[in-house]
């Protein structure tokens, strides 16, 4: 298995609202497999995502006697929802444990910090990147775009035939854009 660690803050500024009548931030959002989460500001513009009714369970079995499980997020030209094993220090999640946010329309993406999501193809875009909303992504996003409907904690390995599909479609460094798009998975582009 391989573990990517990531360490983020748990609570981010992020502006509450544009007015009095039009919020920056919508009260759920949604990720790739369906499940939805809360996003909730307080006063101080402190957001965080939160776990609802119908939202996935967190990773118990997996975090261990010392961490946390919870839900994160991280954010760059997409937004990541992940399930993490936290602690004060920050947070591990594990290939498999997220998903970018999709939306129908742009009050379904939130402002983090000083950045501006819209909907783009479907997924909440960072504003400032739209000269990249026509690119592929990189071989580690392309993974996620073609498993990110598979619910969380289900097996999550890509099929022979997928896995081949990827490697074809996204021949050089993993950092690198992909060339095409593999057969199967959700067009990202604008």
């Amino acid at each position: 298995m391989h573990m990517r660690t990531v360490v983020l803050s748990l609570v981010v500024l992020a502006p509450a609202c544009a007015g009095e009548d039009q919020p920056l931030n919508p009260s759920t959002i949604t990720d790739q497999s369906g499940a939805v989460f809360g996003w909730e500001c307080d006063d101080d513009l402190r957001c965080r995502v939160t776990r609802l009714d119908e939202s996935p369970p967190a990773p118990v079995d997996d975090c261990g006697p010392v961490l946390t499980p919870t839900f994160s997020y991280s954010w760059g030209h997409m937004i990541e929802l992940s399930a993490v094993c936290a602690d004060d220090e920050g947070w591990v999640s594990f290939p498999g444990w997220g998903r970018f946010v999709v939306c129908e329309a742009d009050a379904d993406c939130p402002t983090i910090q000083d950045d501006s999501y819209v909907c783009n193809a479907g997924f909440c875009k960072n504003v400032d990147g739209e000269q990249h909303f026509d690119q592929l992504p990189n071989r580690w996003q392309m993974e996620l775009i073609c498993l990110g409907d598979i619910p969380r904690y289900e097996p999550y390995e890509p099929s022979p035939e997928l896995a081949a599909a990827i490697d074809e479609a996204c021949p050089g460094e993993s950092n690198d854009p992909c060339v095409s798009l593999p057969a199967g998975c959700r067009d990202p582009r604008g």
